[in-house]
C-alpha cells in the first residue's frame, strides 16, 4: 500500500513552526521588557497586532467576545496570510489546497454553530430551521452549510488561479525568451521577460490578493458569528 503525503504538508509545517518560534521569541522579550517603558522592536509590533485585532473583534461581534475569539482570529490572520504568500519562498501555498481551505472553513463553520447553540440554546437553534413554516427546513439547512462552501471555495479559488496565472506567465515569457536568444545564437537562454512582468504581478497575486483573502476570511469569520448573537445579552 501506497501512502500519498500532500506536498502542502510541508509547507503547513514550516508556516507553523515559524509561527511557533516567532510566539516563543516574542513571549520571551516581552516577559523581559520594562513595562514602563515605551515597547520598541518586536514587543511594539506584537502589542500594535493584538491590539488591531482585539479592536476588530470589539467592533465586530461583541466585547465580552475579545478575550477567547481574539486569539483564535489573530492566528488565523497570521497563518492565512504566511500561507498565501509561501510561493514567493519556494513552498507550495497550503490555501491551493482545498482541503486546507475546506479545514480552516469547518473550523470557523464550527465555531459559529457552538456560539448560536450557546447564545440562544439548542432549542432555539433548533427551531430556527423550521422557521418561518416546517417546509423552510430544506433552504434553513442549506443555509447554514452555505458559509462553509462559499468561504473555503472563496479562497482557495483566489489563491488557486493566482498561481495559474503566474505559471501561464512563466511557461509564456520562458517560451519568447528561447525564441528570442535562440534566434540570437546564444547558448545561454535566461528568462528575461519573466524577470521584468513577474514581480510587479507577484506583487499583486502573492502580497495584495494574499493580503486581501486572509482579510476577507477573518471578516467573515467575525460577521458570522456576530449575526449568530442575540444582541439583548450585551455585555458591558
Amino acid at each position: 500500500m501506497t501512502i500519498y503525503i500532500q506536498r502542502e504538508i510541508f509547507s503547513i509545517t514550516v508556516v507553523a513552526l515559524f509561527i511557533c518560534v516567532m510566539c516563543v521569541i516574542i513571549g520571551n522579550k516581552i516577559k523581559k521588557a520594562d513595562p514602563y517603558a515605551k515597547p520598541k522592536g518586536l514587543v511594539f509590533l506584537a502589542l500594535w497586532f493584538v491590539d488591531i485585532i482585539d479592536n476588530q473583534v470589539l467592533v465586530t461581534v461583541r466585547k465580552d467576545f475579545v478575550k477567547n475569539l481574539g486569539p483564535y482570529i489573530g492566528t488565523l490572520c497570521l497563518f492565512l496570510f504566511l500561507c498565501n504568500i509561501s510561493g514567493l519562498f519556494g513552498l507550495n501555498a497550503p490555501t491551493m489546497n482545498y482541503s486546507v481551505t475546506l479545514t480552516m472553513a469547518f473550523i470557523t463553520w464550527f465555531m459559529i454553530q457552538f456560539n448560536a447553540i450557546r447564545e440562544n440554546g439548542i432549542g432555539s437553534y433548533i427551531h430556527g430551521f423550521f422557521e418561518p413554516i416546517f417546509v423552510f427546513v430544506i433552504p434553513n439547512f442549506f443555509g447554514k452549510i452555505a458559509p462553509l462552501i462559499s468561504m473555503s471555495i472563496r479562497l482557495f479559488g483566489n489563491i488557486l488561479s493566482g498561481s495559474i496565472i503566474m505559471s501561464l506567465l512563466y511557461s509564456a515569457t520562458g517560451a519568447l525568451s528561447n525564441l528570442i536568444f535562440s534566434f540570437l545564437g546564444l547558448d545561454f537562454l535566461p528568462n528575461i521577460f519573466g524577470m521584468i512582468f513577474a514581480p510587479p504581478l507577484h506583487a499583486y497575486f502573492d502580497v495584495f490578493a494574499g493580503f486581501i483573502q486572509m482579510f476577507i476570511f477573518i471578516s467573515l469569520t467575525m460577521v458570522f458569528i456576530s449575526n449568530e448573537l442575540n444582541e439583548d445579552k450585551e455585555v458591558s
